[in-house]
């Protein structure tokens, strides 16, 4: 061992001085040292507590009684261990130092003649080849497993050349009972789910810094109760069963041995045995199934059985057995890495199987037949040989145009030709996306047109498996076209070819569901999806919720009851369509519009409720009202803040993980009864062309859509907005209710023969009856006026249109209690701030807040006084929500501004057109300026003044406007982007937290999870105010693509009260939503 390290001459040494006593001359030999340096390392050992004794002069050994003395063993006790000992010892492949460490430790304690068996198993495996990179591999799972720390693996798959990269919390080392193998059973960061990582295939291992706790409700009994050996799945067990013939031997044999601990027999007439056990994954039982031969035959599962089945046929080929010949070519659609061609997907077996799932999916949306023809057709290019050789390690291949082909062949010079045309999108887009139409002319490309011109491989060899002629094509397509109006008292157009395109969404969301679904299922086995309360049982929830309401003592909560009920009632009496909730802030529509619709959906079987919201401040106090009454499963939060992992923390137990898994995976399809989500996610969703994002599209129909503020509905893409939501109601089963205190005035953009129901009992008495504020129009106030008129209020709310107005007007504010809120402040702060100003609201204390448009929506505030700038009616109406909100002062005021002040150097145009109308609205409506009157010539003024083309100004319905089929579905997709603005997201190092996080952003592979973690401490700031941040020097950019605020920095340009100062440049004053 001349060339050995210290470590190495260590172990080595104990093992030495455990077996016999040693000079330091004889071992300076062995070891090929010095005697000084065996004198050194024996005083380490005894440092490190190795009972050292002397048995005559100069010879030194390790005293093995005194080693473990405090493990005292009985003989019985001893054979246990021995056995474990010699298990672990034959199942070493490689020289494991530790392992032969321990065995010498235990052979201290052991009886003759176990203790010297051990000691010859220690010095065997002493002698076995090294490998010290697996070993410090193990060291280093360990070492993460007793500290809790995370450790960062890369891993090689079976069967896979490429590596994944994990970031693991391990929570279990488990040996497993049919091999040599060692596992840990780890949570992963790419997906937060639970793995089995093979030592043997972890390649790299670092034990990180960053700790973790294992859960305490975390069982690995009740985790491997159905493993086979190691191996276990979320989805319920199943049953294996196995008939053994009446064979003494055989019969003996698989008696004398328990194999699984929920192992059933049951003896047969014929004297055999049926054996039978649930478990999670029969494949781990293969090997051991073959083993017994013909002696045993598979009953249950019948996948299992297929599984014997081919392998019989395979050794049959294989050993020449019988008159079985190579079967003709077979065709398959996927393969599992690793896994022999004989388990190989059956590509008829996927298209069928896709098929008929895409048929169930596209039923609400009454496209069924259609998504079934999708189904069957999709992926008929896996028929040729390139595909088949792709599965082996071959190049790409379209296997995506070849369906969309035939079926242009198909149907040519057929009543249904334009069908051919209509389901080219989605078969050609089931993995790209849904493309444009391009043109005739277009060569060889990606457009429908290009990719029909393109060559791709034969794939004729489908007829040998398909009879596309069977296949149950329509005569007529199951839509009601839509008419807009485009300019008020002009003719309506017809959009047919908008309804066409809508129905082709359908279709591919049914396709592109399915075909994930199976292919998953496949490949990893049933998700455990579904399974949640239905629409009537929760119904009787909110029922049961509702019965503390019932004998309201105030005013308002009599009103409040009021409003509830007549809601309930409409619910189970009016048919789906379109539908207005048009209630005063305070009264009660958060409640009550759900009441409406789980009412209405248990009435007309719809399948789930949609609450639309335009911001996540109010997600996420709407989503926290629901789970409060129906619980975590059934309630879907789907936008950007929601931090999943964060959710697992809090609730640890494994009843909440596992609602959380089906919530995430619900996040996919929106396959669950109850989802809240943005205006961003739902609408962009709705024109998206990506498969990942339109997968949800056909659980949208049959849905109760509540658009909450409806007002906030985005205003440039209004036209093909309200059209998606016209073609969900008029063809797709849904019902649409638009919520909010001022009726935006939705009616011009739908056909005018278009009803919509009232669900409130007359709005305007609503109106007079929660009448708490006076708006007072105060006409032109400069900032000295404006801050005397704020500090001689002990408390009094300010909302301005701009951030730089904001920071400004603080600036004068005086005396205790003043308050800043904008975007320029991160989420976590701004939370912070809001819940020091509720407290010294309630407490009576000074409180003045000046801010922008973030307090006018979703913020539980009441303040004495409130001010606003200038801006439309409908931000004016928002703003008074905040101003004697519970009604406990009679009638307070609320001061309308028109701004004069050195802190405004420009107003966006949308700002000064909704403020000119609202000036004049004022004028007019002086007497009730927050009424449905004034509301109400607010919008239609609005509008008025706009042109037609400013509802759709990247001309979204020309993309659809071809009755022939000829869509841009790609362009749509790109062009519908609700959020536009030219800006950069800045990380903030706010706390602790968010510094962890920053650090982990530096070294992760997975960076979506940390940044979706990071949300609540970033600042969106315009390009201009970035560019000169960044030339301060005070930006850190992490992998070129994230922006974080330096921490040495964080002091000069993150103020405590304004949040980021941002230098003044050219950037936009418009405010972030």
């Amino acid at each position: 061992m001349s060339g050995s390290n210290k470590a190495e001459r260590l172990t080595e040494l104990k093992r030495l001085y455990i077996q016999r006593a040693w000079s330091d001359a004889e071992l300076a030999e062995k070891l090929e040292t010095r005697r000084e340096t065996i004198f050194r390392d024996r005083r380490d050992l005894e440092a490190e507590g190795y009972p050292f004794v002397q048995v005559e002069h100069g010879r030194w050994k390790i005293d093995r009684t005194r080693l473990i003395s405090e493990i005292k063993v009985s003989l019985h006790e001893a054979l246990t261990l021995y056995l474990a000992a010699r298990k672990t010892a034959r199942q070493t492949r490689f020289r494991h130092p530790h392992a032969a460490s321990g065995v010498e430790k235990l052979a201290a304690v052991l009886h003759q003649p176990m203790a010297e068996r051990l000691l010859k198993t220690a010095e065997r495996l002493s002698k076995q080849s090294e490998d010290p990179h697996k070993v410090k591999i193990l060291e280093s799972v360990t070492q993460g497993w007793v500290e809790q720390r995370k450790v960062r693996i890369e891993y090689q798959r079976l069967g896979q050349e490429g590596l994944t990269r994990h970031t693991i919390n391990p929570y279990l080392i488990e040996p497993s009972i049919w091999s040599d193998s060692i596992y840990v059973i780890a949570q992963s960061d790419f997906d937060d789910n639970i793995y089995a990582f093979k030592i043997e295939r972890i390649l790299h291992a670092f034990v990180t810094s960053e700790t973790f706790e294992i859960p305490t409700a975390f069982d690995d009994d009740r985790l491997l109760k159905h493993a086979w050996g190691i191996w276990y799945a979320a989805r319920p067990p199943v049953t294996v069963k196995l008939r053994f013939f009446p064979n003494p031997a055989v019969i003996q044999r698989l008696e004398e041995s328990v194999w699984h601990p929920l192992e059933r027999i049951e003896p047969t007439e014929d004297g055999g045995r049926i054996w039978s056990v649930d478990i999670a994954e029969w494949r781990e039982m293969l090997p051991w199934i073959r083993g017994w031969g013909a002696d045993c035959e598979v009953l249950a599962p019948k996948e299992l059985r297929e599984a014997l089945e081919k392998e019989v046929k395979k050794m049959a080929r294989v050993y020449g057995v019988g008159s079985l010949s190579e079967p003709k070519t077979r065709f398959f659609a996927h393969r599992r890495d690793g896994e022999d061609r004989e388990y190989w997907q059956p590509l008829i077996d996927h298209l069928r199987k896709t098929a008929e799932m895409a048929r169930d999916f596209g039923a609400d949306a009454n496209v069924a037949e259609l998504a079934y023809i999708a189904g069957m057709i999709h992926d008929l290019g896996k028929y040729s040989l390139e595909f088949q050789k792709r599965l082996e390690g071959g190049p790409r291949v379209d296997h995506s145009t070849a369906g969309a082909k035939e079926l242009k062949k198909l149907l040519e010079g057929t009543p249904q030709e334009a069908l051919a045309t209509l389901l080219a999108y989605p078969i050609m887009g089931h993995h790209a996306g849904l493309p444009d139409y391009g043109s005739e002319i277009d060569l060889e490309g990606s457009t429908v047109c290009g990719r029909l011109k393109n060559r791709i491989p034969d794939y004729s060899e489908y007829k040998s498996e398909l009879d596309l002629s069977a296949l149950p094509f329509p005569k007529h397509l199951p839509v009601r076209p839509l008419r807009l109006p485009i300019i008020p008292e002009k003719p309506p157009k017809d959009y047919f070819g908008f309804s066409l395109s809508f129905l082709t969404r359908m279709i591919y969301s049914a396709l592109v569901d399915a075909d994930f679904q199976e292919t998953e299922t496949y490949m990893k086995g049933a998700k455990p999806r579904g399974g949640h309360d239905d629409i009537p049982t929760l119904r009787e929830k909110l029922d049961a919720h509702l019965k503390q309401f019932e004998n309201p003592t105030s005013d308002i909560n009599r009103k409040r009851n009021e409003i509830l009920h007549a809601c309930i009632e409409k619910g189970k009496s009016e048919t789906p369509g379109f539908f207005s909730l048009t209630v005063p802030t305070g009264g009660g529509k958060t409640l009550a519009s759900m009441a409406f619709a789980l009412h209405h959906a248990a009435a007309h079987g719809l399948k789930r409720v949609i609450y639309v919201i335009p911001f996540t401040t109010i997600i996420e106090q709407n989503a926290k009202v629901f789970k409060n009454i129906f619980g975590e499963e059934p309630v879907l939060e789907h936008h950007s803040n929601f931090d999943w992992e964060g959710k697992k923390k809090d609730n640890p137990d494994d009843r909440t993980n596992s609602a959380l898994a089906k919530l995430k995976l619900a996040a996919e399809n929106w396959d669950i009864p109850i989802v809240v989500t943005t205006n961003v996610q739902f609408f962009e969703s709705l024109f998206a062309n990506r498969s990942s994002r339109c997968r949800k599209l056909h659980n949208i129909a049959k849905s109760v859509i509540i658009f909450d503020e409806a007002q906030m509905l985005p205003r440039e893409y209004m036209r093909p907005a309200m059209a998606a939501v016209w073609e969900l109601v008029t063809n797709y089963g849904a019902s649409a209710v638009f919520c909010t205190a001022t009726q935006p005035g939705l009616e011009r953009f739908l056909p005018q023969e278009t009803k919509v129901t009232e669900l409130a009992p007359n709005p305007q008495e609503l109106f007079d009856f929660y009448k708490r504020v006076e708006v007072k129009h105060l006409g032109t106030l400069n900032d000295e006026d404006l801050l005397a008129r704020l500090n001689a209020h002990e408390q009094a709310l300010c909302i301005v249109n701009t951030r730089r107005h904001a920071s400004g007007l603080y600036s004068g504010l005086h005396g205790e209690g003043n308050y800043h809120l904008s975007t320029l402040m991160c989420p976590a702060h701004r939370r912070a701030k809001l819940e020091e100003i509720k407290g010294r609201l309630a407490g009576g204390q000074p409180c003045r807040v000046v801010s922008t448009t973030v307090m006018e929506a979703g913020i539980d505030l009441d303040f004495p006084v409130g001010y606003r700038a200038l801006s439309g009616l409908d931000s004016i109406n928002q703003a008074a929500g905040r101003v004697n909100r519970e009604m406990k002062r009679g009638v307070s005021e609320m001061f309308v501004f028109e701004p004069k002040s050195e802190f405004i150097k420009k107003t966006p145009s949308f700002l000064k057109q909704t403020a000119e109308v609202a000036r004049m609205v004022l004028r007019d409506h002086a007497a009730a300026p927050i009424s449905i009157p004034a509301i109400q010539a607010f919008f239609g003024q609005l509008y008025n003044l706009q042109d037609p083309q400013a509802f759709d100004f990247k001309r979204i319905m020309d993309c659809f406007d071809s009755a022939e089929g000829k869509f841009s579905f790609e362009k749509a997709a790109r062009e519908f982007q609700i959020i536009e603005d030219p800006t950069v997201t800045v990380i903030i190092p706010y706390n602790e937290e968010a510094e962890r996080l920053i650090e982990e952003l530096k070294y992760t592979d997975y960076p979506f999870s940390t940044l979706r973690k990071l949300q609540p401490y970033t600042v969106s700031i315009y390009e201009g105010e970035f560019d000169k941040l960044s030339s301060k020097g005070v930006i850190l950019t992490i992998e070129d693509m994230y922006h974080v605020l330096s921490p040495d920095s964080i002091q000069e340009y993150y103020d405590p009260a304004r949040g980021l100062l941002v230098p003044e440049s050219g950037g936009g004053e418009g405010l972030f939503f």
